[in-house]
């Protein structure tokens, strides 16, 4: 009797992220950790940048993929529609096909849609936003996915020694993806954010609150948390970088573990400050912040 293999494959998103994506800072050596600059996916591969904006002046861009891997890699290319959690997880969910909706992936032309990259070879996708005519002013947002696709011969190998002879094995191939946001703005859109409910957790410790968001535009910047003890230097104790809240979504929760502090000192007696604001490649600007005396 033949022996059959079934070739299963797994899907893991990594993210964008971070993630594709929670919001829990390492906490930092004494030194500031530089911002992200690029998303790190599948089999070793880089995409910058992390995320592209189209406003009402930028109609193309160009991303640049990388495998900094030691193997060939190849990668299909598709647009796949993504919704965040209060959390801040993503997760695929269908095209909205509804009457009057508007198609996504038909605002954003690319080319090519599948890539094959050397170790240590780089490669340019090139972007183009393509807005049909009475789209309602507002942002739209698509996410690219980079799907790794196993080579041919991983599906061809013998099974699991061990296996019985006769009916059906299970092989698990995995296939690694990352996404990065496109987003697309028409007309006028801004939006406000706010920082609130922050508590204090000795135990970790860690700095808990919201990152809240009004207004008719998605929100991306970078978080950091400064401890200031009474009559003393202020130290930056946590960093997040690439910390985003979508549209539709208007709130998203944070958790951030904070550095331990030198010798026998404690998170008594002083102030934490948090603060949200543009990655310094767009100009650091803040965007809002909050504080948290502790007795």
């Amino acid at each position: 009797m033949h022996h059959t293999t079934a070739t299963l494959s797994i899907f893991l998103l990594v993210g964008l992220v971070p993630a594709l994506n929670r919001a829990e800072a390492k906490p930092p050596k004494p030194v500031v950790a530089p911002a992200l600059t690029a998303a790190q996916g599948p089999g070793d591969l880089l995409v910058s940048p992390s995320r592209v904006v189209f406003d009402m002046r930028k109609r193309t861009a160009a991303l640049n993929l990388s495998n900094i891997g030691a193997s060939e890699a190849t990668y299909r290319i598709s647009l796949v529609r993504m919704e965040m959690d209060e959390d801040g997880g993503l997760m695929e969910v269908p095209l909205d096909k509804t009457p009057g909706a508007v198609n996504l992936p038909s605002l954003i032309r690319f080319s090519p849609r599948e890539v094959t990259l050397g170790a240590k070879e780089a490669q340019t996708i090139r972007l183009q936003v393509r807005k049909p005519a009475g789209l309602p002013p507002g942002e739209y947002r698509i996410h690219m996915m980079f799907r790794a696709i196993p080579p041919t011969a991983e599906a061809s190998k013998e099974p699991i020694q061990g296996e019985r002879a006769k009916g059906i094995s299970v092989k698990l191939i995995p296939v690694y993806g990352l996404a990065i946001p496109l987003i697309v703005h028409q007309g006028e859109t801004s939006a406000k954010t706010t920082l609130t409910g922050l508590t204090f957790d000795s135990t970790s410790p860690n700095l808990r609150f919201h990152l809240d968001r009004q207004g008719n535009q998605s929100v991306f910047g970078d978080l950091k948390v400064t401890w200031t003890p009474r009559g003393g230097a202020t130290i930056t104790v946590a960093e997040a970088s690439g910390v985003a809240v979508y549209v539709p979504n208007t709130t998203r929760k944070i958790a951030m573990p904070l550095a331990a502090l030198k010798g026998a000192a404690t998170y008594r007696g002083g102030r934490l400050k948090v603060t949200f604001s543009l990655p310094p490649t767009e100009g650091g600007k803040g965007l809002g912040e909050a504080i948290l005396d502790l007795p």
